[in-house]
């Protein structure tokens, strides 16, 4: 690939080495040159090479023409967008042939001596890893990360230690031990620290804020977030700047600050869609679903968790295809369409036990037990109940006692009656 051309010929340019090159004989070029070239120039040099080489425009293989487009269209391929993650604009069937793939390399090369291979495999790990881990494969993305932590330490790669504790501790939260979670959490954030890794320490934050919002902790959950969100405006790391964004708009809504929240997701929402972050998007689109469904606009929540469904199955995003089906479950409930949420929670509860998500599995027993009652079936709803009851208290999620109080009052009751949904 042969670059730069226009900083050394201009429109007068008549004779220069770069030229004379270029007319090189047909037969000389196998020889001298024996692989492909190519030329990336801008439209002015084509005249000065029709002038000064036309021997070589007359046997070039081909010219290709590319339209003219604006930087910011150039923005979603900037590799740094992805650096800490994964490109989300991969569909489903290409992020498994990516993971077949990297498996393939892993395998071939896991075993070899060399540092420099043991650290490309490392890296190869940590994106294998991601790719399960939106797939909802969250066994066997923990082991990757494990494996990359393995390898990073083992050529004292502290930046890649991080970068697979940050990781683990993701898969943890994921899983539902928020303990393990914020431990892993806080040795990436010490090490990112001592790196140096701006990057890194802010994704740390986030995750911090993730666990301490989980667990009910809605103020130092912000602390968490706006520290991270002040890092990633720093470095310009506009991925995760939409992430801090929406992690703030989550807490919001749950503290009552709805408009506010609202105003976090759109902005949000913009970022994904300017540099094609289709997972931020789908993110921003259903927790704009979540807080007008807060305000008591339904249909306009169903049309926002229906535009997020389609984008995480494009994706292949379980995770987020399960959570959505959840949210949805919820407002078709609200809309009095009971068939409709036992339908969204059972599909969305076959998920959350397929990816070993005990915190999700938890919210979909739950949520069906209120749709389960709805319809009349007291007895089923109480068992799913309890048993959304043991798996909260087993995590420590605050909402187990709500899941008591309510089957309380079902285990008092003749006959079912109306309840919020939650």
């Amino acid at each position: 690939m042969i670059v730069g051309l226009e900083d050394v010929l201009s429109s007068d340019t008549e004779k220069h080495p770069i030229l004379n090159a270029l007319n090189l004989r047909r037969p000389d070029w196998p020889q001298l040159v024996p692989q492909p070239v190519v030329l990336w120039i801008p439209e002015h040099l084509l005249p000065i090479l029709a002038r000064s080489t036309p021997d070589f425009l007359d046997w070039r293989s081909d010219t290709l023409h590319f339209p003219d487009i604006e930087t910011a269209q150039l923005q979603v391929l900037r590799s740094s967008i992805w650096e800490s993650g994964f490109d989300t604009r991969m569909s489903a069937a290409a992020r498994i042939e990516r993971i077949k793939e990297l498996e393939a390399r892993v395998t071939s090369n896991e075993h070899s001596r060399d540092p420099v291979i043991r650290s490309t495999v490392a890296n190869w790990l940590n994106e294998l890893g991601a790719h399960l881990f939106l797939l909802g494969k969250m066994q066997e993305a923990r082991n990757c990360f494990e494996k990359n932590l393995s390898f990073s330490r083992e050529i004292g790669n502290r930046r890649g230690e991080g970068a697979a504790l940050g990781n683990l501790g993701s898969a943890y939260f994921s899983l539902g031990d928020t303990r393990k979670s914020v431990e892993f959490y806080e040795q990436s954030l010490a090490i990112a620290r001592e790196t140096g890794n701006r990057r890194g320490e802010s994704d740390a934050l986030g995750g911090l804020g993730n666990t301490y919002a989980i667990l009910g902790n809605a103020h130092k959950a912000i602390e968490f977030y706006e520290q991270s969100l002040v890092m990633t405006r720093e470095i310009a790391d506009r991925r995760g700047e939409g992430a801090d964004l929406g992690n703030l708009g989550n807490v919001y809504k749950d503290l009552g600050e709805t408009r506010k929240a609202i105003e976090l997701y759109g902005q949000a929402l913009t970022i994904g869609r300017e540099i094609g972050d289709r997972q931020g998007e789908a993110h921003a689109i259903g927790n704009l679903g979540n807080a007008y469904e807060t305000l008591g606009e339904l249909h306009k929540s169903v049309e926002f968790y229906e535009q997020a469904l389609a984008i995480y199955r494009k994706i292949g995003d379980r995770r987020g295809e399960g959570a959505t089906l959840n949210r949805l479950g919820n407002a078709f409930l609200l809309l009095d369409d009971a068939h409709k949420a036992l339908e969204c929670h059972e599909q969305h509860l076959i998920f959350a036990r397929e990816i070993g998500d005990q915190r999700a599995e938890g919210n979909g027993l739950w949520n069906s037990a209120l749709a389960l009652d709805r319809l009349g079936e007291r007895a089923k709803a109480i068992a799913r109940a309890e048993a959304a009851l043991k798996i909260r208290e087993a995590i420590g999620d605050p909402n187990a006692a709500k899941v008591r109080v309510q089957l309380a009052e079902w285990r008092g009751q003749a006959e079912p009656f109306w309840i919020k949904v939650g």
